[in-house]
């Protein structure tokens, strides 16, 4: 008997070890149990655009350096104290770097990365967030301010994944769109809606922004730059501005035939060349019944340049342009706008109303020499550019002024030192051509003009 208790005792205690492991009987679930899900029927067509663009699409990070002016160190004399500031050498302490955010597309499998001007406009250094939550360094490509549009380059040697371009001539009035961006700060937000119209104007401010995608996806502050995206996955538009200063279900993108152009040229050339065509219009004031209305109601051709593509095309003063390209011009600054968007050797369908006759004349845009380019200048402003030295330095200088010129008229005199063009310091004529090319894309040239120890800033309007 003995014996018999220590198998006993460890029968016990092996049956208590059972008992203790055994798990405790499930609760009853307050709920029913998940159902089966099937993952292809839930891919919509959005899902699989967006699973197929998603790398591609990139946040902008933008540093601007603030250098903060530190006062004269003076000195003891009241003569120091008073004329330091104005004779020493400005002296700056580091300043602060604004991080500003914004969104990006990579266009091309180089690396190169569209965006919005007014992302990357004021910053120094830059770099852009990929999905994977890597950052890499971008320099800018180049910029253009008249469309907004800007080029930045990745700096890596790695293919990128990158978005096709599709079209943004056939869009159809309550297609679906996706876009993508960083709205404030919250990385890679998709949003859906349709294009809710197609060449739409609208006012920005004392601008009119002409020939826009308007859409009802959900747009706000961090999507600029970001894509606007069909069905297929295709770039249809670039995301730039909103209504307002929060989304309102109106939001505004550049279309892609347009940006394409532009990010061609800035790839190509760093910078967007301008076509010439040598007719100057201006604004129309009809009237209907004998009294004159307020306000332009057409675009009329004011002047015609002798041997220029709208001398041979047939173009002649007092014609008026009533469409390009089959859209309607109301304003002269809208069809400025249409005109600067033809590439060089490229031909836009001008419809012309001269008198009861209606015509389509062919209005081609050619390249603008630098000596043509000047002789413009001249003929816009009146001013006849020359160079002078004085201390071992070059100038820009006015070496004649036409009378009853819009030059003569604010007061403009030979001998006018020209320090700027467009706040770009010139001292050559050929650099005062080259951004005088550039101001054609805004219609302005603001020039710096010195005479003495006065300066002053000047406009002038160069359609």
């Amino acid at each position: 008997m003995p014996a018999s208790r220590p198998r006993a005792r460890s029968l016990a205690l092996a049956l208590l070890a059972a008992l203790q492991a055994a798990p405790e009987p499930a609760a009853a679930s307050a709920l029913p149990p998940a159902g089966p899900t099937r993952l292809a029927d839930r891919r919509t067509p959005v899902v699989a655009a967006v699973e197929k663009v998603r790398g591609a699409v990139v946040n902008v990070a933008t540093e601007e350096l603030v250098r903060i002016r530190e006062p004269s160190r003076g000195g003891d004399s009241m003569a120091e104290l008073l004329f330091g500031d104005l004779f020493e050498r400005p002296r700056y302490r580091r300043g602060y770097q604004v991080t500003s955010l914004g969104s990006g597309v990579i266009v091309a499998p180089e690396g190169y990365v569209l965006t919005n001007n007014h992302v990357v406009e004021r910053g120094v250094r830059f770099r852009v967030q990929l999905l994977d939550g890597r950052e890499l360094g971008a320099k800018v490509v180049g910029t253009d301010p008249s469309s907004d549009l800007a080029v930045l380059k990745l700096e890596t040697k790695e293919r990128m994944p990158f978005v096709a371009p599709g079209r943004s001539d056939d869009l159809l009035i309550g297609e679906t769109v996706i876009a993508i961006g960083n709205p404030f700060g919250l990385a890679n937000t998709v949003t859906t809606g349709v294009v809710s119209a197609v060449h739409r104007n609208f006012k920005a401010g004392d601008r009119t922004l002409f020939d826009f995608v308007q859409t009802d996806a959900s747009i706000n502050p961090g999507n600029s730059g970001g894509p606007l995206l069909n069905i297929e996955g295709q770039l249809i538009g670039v995301n730039t501005a909103i209504l307002g200063e929060r989304s309102a279900g109106i939001g505004f993108a550049i279309p892609i035939d347009r940006a394409r152009r532009v990010a061609e040229d800035l790839i190509q050339h760093g910078e967007v060349r301008e076509g010439y065509t040598g007719v100057e219009v201006q604004d129309l004031a009809a009237a209907g019944d004998g009294a004159p209305k307020k306000g332009p109601r057409g675009v009329q051709v004011a002047s015609v340049e002798p041997g220029s593509p709208a001398a041979q095309a047939g173009f002649r003063k007092g014609d008026v342009l009533d469409a390009v390209d089959g859209q309607p011009v109301e304003s002269a600054e809208e069809y400025r706008f249409r005109v600067r968007e033809l590439p060089i050797g490229g031909a836009a369908r001008v419809e012309v109303l001269r008198g009861k006759e209606r015509l389509e004349l062919a209005l081609r845009a050619v390249e603008l020499s630098p000596e043509r380019l000047e002789e413009l200048v001249a003929r816009r402003t009146g001013i006849q550019l020359g160079e002078a030295r004085a201390q071992g330095q070059r100038y820009v200088v006015a070496k004649a002024i036409r009378r009853g010129s819009p030059a003569a008229r604010v007061g403009m005199a030979t001998g006018d030192v020209i320090r700027e063009v467009n706040s770009r310091e010139v001292s050559s004529v050929a650099e005062f051509r080259k951004l005088a090319a550039k101001a054609r894309r805004s219609g302005q040239l603001v020039l710096l003009v010195q005479r003495g120890y006065a300066a002053e800033r000047i406009a002038f309007d160069l359609d």
